[in-house]
């Protein structure tokens, strides 16, 4: 069993071409792959995708994401194979993204039991800079999604994520409007996106449209561009197209899948649902 993966040659030999031509990774019995949601400007064209895990163990059996990833202790047993699995899974992502990047963005999740380290190794890493030049992605379409309330130290979290942006890499606050949210928080990091939870979503359709746009105003203030997640039906990205909103996500407008399923052979973009 490999105990922890740190070099670029640990990192390759985990890797395997899928049957579909996407690269997946194989470690310690976790089998991950890559699948991509977009996103949308308003005008309904594509300003990028995020960029999501899908991991099963040596049986074929789907594990879930939000498990797999949950918040540990570097003291937790687990922890040293949860940051391997994090690390392997950007980089497949990145390569699998890099054959129909163009000029869209790729915006990729960042552990939270790790998120402070990571975004500083990650935007000041010279060989990962090195990596995505080869890979002929920007620093500027790559963002780094961080979910702020699961963070304490305040103070080290606002100087990562600042670097980043230093360093040419963009920010966005993912969830924000979950149980835990704190204005100042978002003060502090400066993000380049805030991506409003679906439970604002919710309450607004439900008749409560004061939490969404307290949310939409604390982006504006902080000149932060807005992205509202998990829109599933007409009637949800209708009611999110009549407010200040930048962009947009959900099942309504694609599903996860395979990057090379929203850029087959001959086909120019993807747009919006026509009903929408």
């Amino acid at each position: 069993m490999v105990k922890h993966l740190r070099t670029r040659s640990d990192f390759e030999k985990c890797l395997r071409a899928g049957n579909n031509g996407d690269l997946i990774a194989i470690f310690n019995g976790f089998h991950l792959r890559s699948v991509y949601q977009p996103i949308f400007r308003r005008d309904n064209s594509i300003l990028g995708f995020e960029a999501l895990v899908r991991v099963q163990d040596e049986q074929g059996n789907n594990l879930c994401p939000a498990e797999l990833f949950r918040y540990l202790l570097p003291t937790d047993e687990a922890f040293s194979d949860q940051i391997s699995v994090d690390k392997l899974a950007r980089v497949i992502h990145l390569r699998n993204f890099a054959r129909h990047a163009g000029q869209h963005w790729i915006f990729l999740n960042m552990l939270p039991s790790s998120a402070v380290a990571s975004i500083e190794k990650f935007s000041s890493q010279q060989l990962m800079v090195e990596r995505l030049a080869e890979l002929s992605i920007p620093r500027a379409h790559v963002v780094l999604e961080v979910v702020e309330h699961l963070h304490d130290d305040s103070k080290r979290l606002s100087f990562a994520t600042h670097q980043s942006v230093k360093n040419g890499f963009k920010i966005a606050i993912d969830d924000y409007g979950v149980d835990g949210s704190q204005e100042e928080r978002v003060r502090q990091m400066n993000p380049s996106i805030m991506k409003i939870d679906r439970s604002l979503l919710r309450s607004y359709i439900e008749g409560d449209q004061d939490p969404i746009h307290r949310a939409i105003a604390l982006a504006k203030q902080v000149n932060a561009q807005v992205l509202v997640e998990g829109v599933e039906d007409k009637q949800e990205y209708d009611a999110m197209l009549a407010l200040e909103i930048d962009y947009f996500q959900g099942f309504y407008l694609g599903m996860p899948k395979s990057i090379n399923e929203y850029f087959p052979a001959n086909t120019v973009g993807v747009s919006c649902p026509s009903s929408a």
